[in-house]
């Protein structure tokens, strides 16, 4: 045991004297009574408001109440279209559409799922080869296994001989594939809001007409601008989306008669609208029943 220094011997009783009189010292210099707790690192000096158990004790934390921090959208809600009269193509109205509906994010690789999804339901799946099992022929053997020179054959219906079966054909069956639904609704969100910025979503109040001509739809469109004329000797491309349910389908009578005969133009009731029927078209219009609808349906949760 190596003997202590009178160094080390002065440090030792000085580090006695100040843990026995330091506590003293910071009560004459913070105004803290003789009778107090001493001060813990986990209690600010001065605050009698408890932070945390003092140390030996047993209990929860008195740590404050949480709050849920909530994000704040800058942007309202709600955006602003033209209300236009179908006949004469004048604005009627302003109205607030719902920004997550109209102005969604535009997710191209979500509409590609959804219109490979529609497409694959209109393939029929009715095509269908006859395999060698099923071509008419003899199964006989055509010529010796040995002797001739040649290949080894066997029946005529082999798939290298003419009037064979098909190697690995195909067979009937349904091309149809899953989706899910809130795949489907965000893709048709995506869709009408690229129309919606690319000025190619009209909203009408009504499309009743007064006759079943197909003369006065086609001027009609052609007036309004969304029908190219005559001269421009192309197509139109319009989708016409109204709300057929009910009364409302005798009303459009006319609308179903006149937009039979018109190349390029489409009439389809808003409550079976598709994402591929509305992408494929330049100009979308539809009227206030419809866009209530759509609102409902595709408005998130």
């Amino acid at each position: 045991m190596q003997p202590i220094g009178r160094t080390s011997r002065l440090l030792c009783t000085l580090q006695q004297q100040v843990a026995k009189t330091g506590f003293g010292l910071t009560r004459q210099l913070h105004g803290i009574s003789e009778g107090a707790q001493a001060p813990s690192i986990q209690r600010p000096i001065g605050s009698n408001r408890r932070v945390a158990p003092a140390a030996g004790t047993v209990g929860t934390l008195n740590w404050p109440q949480s709050q849920q921090l909530r994000a704040v959208n800058p942007f309202p809600s709600t955006i602003q279209a033209w209300m236009m009269d179908f006949g004469s193509n004048n604005p009627v109205e302003i109205l607030d559409v719902q920004r997550s509906v109209f102005a969604a994010p535009i997710r191209t690789d979500i509409i590609h799922r959804a219109v490979t999804y529609e497409r694959n339901l209109r393939r029929q799946g009715t095509h269908s080869a006859r395999t060698r099992s099923e071509v008419r022929g003899s199964t006989r053997k055509i010529q010796p296994q040995k002797g001739t020179g040649g290949a080894r054959h066997g029946t005529r219906r082999a798939p290298q001989f003419v009037g064979g079966g098909k190697a690995h054909g195909p067979k009937s069956r349904s091309h149809e594939i899953g989706i899910q639904r809130k795949v489907w609704l965000m893709a048709l969100r995506s869709v009408l809001s690229a129309k919606y910025a690319q000025d190619q979503l009209i909203f009408v109040d009504n499309m009743k007409l007064e006759s079943h001509r197909t003369g006065d739809l086609n001027r009609v469109l052609q007036v309004n601008g969304w029908a190219p004329l005559p001269s421009a000797r192309r197509d139109a491309s319009i989708m016409l989306l109204p709300l057929m349910s009910g009364d409302l389908a005798a009303n459009l009578r006319n609308m179903e008669i006149a937009s039979r005969n018109i190349s390029g133009v489409s009439l389809m009731n808003a409550a079976d609208a598709e994402v591929y029927e509305i992408l494929r078209h330049d100009y979308l219009i539809m009227d206030r029943n419809a866009l209530d609808l759509l609102q409902s349906i595709l408005k998130p949760m």
